[in-house]
């Protein structure tokens, strides 16, 4: 009695806390999602949404990803055309939080108690790769629901060792592969943990899943067939070569050496509670490694070492290429904690204290973010109006409606028409001497050699001012739109956030046009 008594109260308080914490989070990704300033890397996200909504990828433009993401946003584009910036933004937060749902469920499948589910999701929010992933405008927050969605599926199948699971499990992987690429040794090595169980969840669950991943991939196939080329030239060619190249330009190249990659990669899981977690749970994976594990322990195992294998892949470094390593992470460190219900108080208190601790510096930038938006407004929002101001004035000239720009993301929301040639924002045009003018003709990219190919049908107006370089990498992508608009006469005006010019073409430029 006295045992069914305390299950019942402490239900009945599971309950409002479960609200207020969900609310909590709602509250928390919603306002990080309009304070957290724009990444550069945001353009070809919304230019490649914003195009997959009216054109053809790759046939018609040209894309540096594959093409999930682009196509699972484009709607937002069509339904949001004044405002798409910011709906992609919630839309994003939105994944996050399906996310973190999704990893507590996964833990509860698992058999870790509610709170100690609770407690690894939250601390995987924590991180500042979960942090600012949920804020912008990337594909690294689908893939990762996409992947917890398949951990889930896969602890399912442990469960009923069911070929059908697998199969699910597989086409989950190969829809996050085929958002992102970093995401495929998380179901390579999901598939090498199925062969190595053996028994009724052996071989014939390994090819499963693999068919499962070939389902997946589809949205991969179907890209490539509309044009072979840009295809490999956007998803592979581009990320070995340019990366490269630019850094180079830059006087950088050695922040691409293996030790700098390490590095930043440490350093980025030290940006929250990653690296605390997994000294931790290597700790204690040595310690109990006599012992004899659960299939879901093992999983977790196997798929932390692909993991980390998938965020170590890209050059260069980045704080979002840890993504592939927070689902299995939440898994292990969800079994950890429970674990740690049956260690002495104190060192329950000490392991969930360090972790708290840790993940400090990866709720800091987010933090600091929100406050400064409350204090001096949302910089998505002054976005937003900057765009729609840039249509009024654009259009209030009456030079036309078309603009260029390799900033896309700062003016989509104008309702002005961007020349689909700009949709990989700077990235192909800043490395263009790599590919090439006859290649990017071919792929319906605009490179600086191509640049005069606009004096065919010049456009109404040209937004430059966000691509001026960095102290680490000088080079101004910027330069060469700008020499072009004052050569031909185009008149500058600046955007109300002082940062951004916009080029408006002459009379006599548009009188020529219509004869």
């Amino acid at each position: 009695m006295y045992r069914s008594i305390v299950l019942a109260t402490a239900r009945s308080r599971a309950l409002p806390v479960a609200i207020l914490a969900a609310m909590a989070l709602i509250l928390w990704f919603g306002l990080t999602a309009i304070a957290t300033p724009f990444d550069h890397d945001e353009s070809q996200y919304v230019a490649g949404a914003y195009f997959s909504s009216r054109l053809l990828i790759f046939r018609d433009f040209l894309y540096l990803q594959p093409p999930l993401h682009s196509w699972t946003f484009a709607p937002l584009a069509w339904l949001f055309p004044d405002h798409m910036v910011v709906a992609m933004r919630l839309a994003t937060a939105v994944t996050a939080l399906g996310t973190l749902a999704t990893l507590w469920a996964g833990q509860r499948i698992a058999g870790i108690s509610r709170d100690s589910a609770a407690i690894a999701t939250l601390l995987v929010g924590a991180t500042a790769a979960f942090q600012f992933t949920g804020a912008v405008v990337r594909n690294d927050m689908l893939p990762t629901l996409l992947s917890s969605m398949a951990l889930l599926v896969s602890l399912l199948a442990l469960r009923h060792c069911g070929r059908r699971y697998w199969f699910a499990a597989g086409s989950l992987f190969g829809l996050a592969i085929a958002t992102k690429l970093n995401f495929a040794p998380l179901g390579l090595m999901t598939g090498l943990f199925v062969i190595s169980a053996g028994g009724r969840c052996g071989l014939r669950a390994a090819c499963g899943l693999a068919a499962g991943a070939i389902a997946g991939m589809t949205p991969m196939l179907l890209a490539w067939a509309l044009d072979p080329d840009a295809f490999f030239y956007g998803v592979l060619t581009y990320g070995a070569t340019a990366p490269h190249a630019w850094y180079a330009a830059n006087g950088a190249f050695d922040e691409l050496a293996t030790i700098e990659k390490l590095t930043d990669l440490l350093k980025y899981l030290w940006k929250g509670p990653a690296l605390a977690a997994l000294l931790l749970l290597s700790a204690n994976w040595i310690i109990t490694r006599r012992r004899v594990r659960s299939p879901g322990r093992r999983l977790a195992i196997w798929m932390t070492a692909g993991a980390l294998i998938g965020a170590a892949m890209p050059t260069p470094s980045q704080v979002q290429y840890v993504m592939p390593l927070l689902p299995p992470l939440a898994l292990a460190l969800g079994y950890l904690v429970d674990d740690a219900r049956r260690w002495p108080f104190a060192q329950r208190q000490a392991l969930l204290g360090l972790l708290c601790l840790a993940a400090v510096p990866g709720m800091l930038p987010a933090t600091r973010h929100v406050v400064a938006m409350l204090r001096s407004g949302s910089p998505v929002l002054e976005a937003d109006a900057a765009a729609r101001w840039a249509g009024i004035t654009v259009r209030a000239r009456g030079r036309g409606d078309d603009v260029v720009t390799l900033s896309p993301h700062m003016i989509l929301g104008s309702g002005l028409h961007l020349d689909p040639r700009f949709a990989p924002g700077p990235f192909a045009w800043r490395t263009g001497w790599t590919m090439g003018p006859v290649l990017a003709r071919q792929v319906h990219a605009m490179i600086p050699a191509t640049l005069g190919d606009m004096d065919r049908d010049p456009p109404a107006a040209i937004l430059t001012g966000y691509e001026a370089g960095t102290r680490k990498l000088p080079l101004r992508p910027d330069d060469a739109l700008v020499a072009y608009a004052r050569q031909r006469g185009y008149r500058m005006v600046a955007m109300p956030d002082g940062v951004g010019r916009l080029y408006v073409q002459p009379p006599a430029a548009v009188t020529s046009r219509k004869d």
